[in-house]
């Protein structure tokens, strides 16, 4: 046989080598729509075709792979192979995304990227959520069950903290707009913590919360943020902005609840140790003077005497003054814990008082309330249901 003339399958072997030694072949990203779509077991094979173009393609074990529709666009990624033995070209896929989603990450990965290096995320300038916070707004749908879930959760455990809530949209074009004016007006009100919240929902309405605006308002804010949104598995760049994280809504109500029963004992409790504090630091105080004292006497004999019975005179000073200090200090924690017993609204109930309920909740201003409207009435021994005849404002 001439040397010149190859058989089949060595000009294969050849092409095939020649492929495999090719890097800009391997691991690689293909865009393209998806034509004639099958499957074969766990094997698919398709074509991934463009407006003038096409190549075929084939996928090995399906079962943890994105099954793509005919017409559909999807990024694959994977290598160039060359199947010597039919002499057939083929690239074969080991992932695919659709286009959106693949485009979307891509997208969203450099954002991150960028606003990381920029120290957006940096835990140097994430505050502290106060132990005990008095007042919190919460930026959240109040068509949906976030609220309800957040509102139960914290009332639990206290009815001390006064929650606010903000109607914001949570998902579409204009809802990182809106929470950025809403967290920016909530900003200005004094309140102890702002919590941004939201139920689960695929990558695309998660979006809001990975919008570059919302990231730089919450940074600027000077009020604590947690952002609550999503399921555990959930995490967008406002989880990583925000001071504080909560991996649901409902956590994030039991991040906020401080259990009132629980500060009245911390509060007693602290009160008992600074007496037992400063009894025994006067009685230490009155030793070491004894003490002090006697050893003075023993070796100055007559001149110590004197000194001896003004240091008595300081050291019985002293401890009236603390006595008395300590009397004052009980009374001002005392004075508070009235106010605090003052302001319990189970007390109120008990002299007299009723809390009244509509379909919307706690109402505290007769304007809340219309004409032919059911309400609830809540005291001390039970409940009573009620229809509003007439309202009458005075302001």
């Amino acid at each position: 046989m001439n040397n010149n003339v190859l058989s089949v399958t060595v000009l294969n072997g050849y092409i095939k080598g020649v492929f495999a030694a090719e890097e800009m072949l391997h691991d690689i990203s293909v865009c393209g729509e998806v034509s004639g779509f099958g499957l074969r077991g766990t094997n698919a094979f398709f074509d991934l075709k463009d407006e003038t173009s096409k190549i075929a393609c084939s996928c090995f074990g399906m079962k943890n792979i994105y099954i793509p529709k005919n017409g559909e666009s999807v990024i694959v990624f994977g290598s160039v192979d060359y199947w010597h033995k039919m002499g057939k070209l083929s690239f074969v896929v080991r992932s695919i995304k659709p286009l959106g989603e693949g485009a979307l990450a891509i997208k969203l990965e450099m954002l991150k990227k960028r606003l990381r290096e920029e120290g957006y995320f940096d835990d140097a300038h994430k505050r502290p959520i106060p132990k005990y916070p008095k007042r919190v707004c919460v930026l959240t749908s109040l068509s949906g069950a976030v609220r309800r879930d957040i509102v139960t959760t914290m009332r639990a455990r206290n009815t001390y903290t006064d929650i606010d809530l903000a109607d914001v949209p949570v998902q579409g074009t204009q809802a990182a707009a809106k929470i950025c004016d809403a967290l920016a007006l909530a900003d200005k009100q004094g309140y102890d913590v702002i919590v941004i919240a939201r139920g689960g929902g695929s990558m695309e309405e998660l979006m809001p919360f990975n919008d570059e605006g919302l990231v730089k308002a919450i940074y600027a804010a000077k009020t604590p943020v947690i952002s609550a949104v999503g399921h555990e598995t959930d995490y967008t760049l406002c989880d990583m902005v925000a001071d504080e994280r909560a991996p649901t809504p409902t956590a994030a109500g039991q991040m906020l609840a401080f259990d009132a029963n629980e500060l009245m004992a911390y509060i007693d409790d602290t009160i008992y140790s600074c007496k037992r504090y400063l009894e025994d630091k006067i009685s230490r105080m009155r030793s070491d003077l004894h003490q002090l004292c006697m050893r003075m006497s023993s070796r100055s004999g007559g001149r110590i005497a004197s000194a001896k019975s003004d240091i008595l005179g300081i050291s019985s000073s002293m401890a009236y003054s603390i006595k008395a200090l300590l009397a004052k200090r009980k009374s001002d924690v005392e004075a508070q814990v009235i106010k605090l017993n003052m302001l319990n609204p189970e007390n109120m109930l008990k002299r007299g008082y009723f809390i009244i309920h509509n379909k919307d909740g706690e109402v505290n201003r007769i304007s809340r309330l219309s004409a032919g409207e059911e309400i609830t009435l809540t005291g001390a021994d039970g409940r009573a249901s009620a229809v509003v005849r007439e309202v009458k404002n005075d302001v």
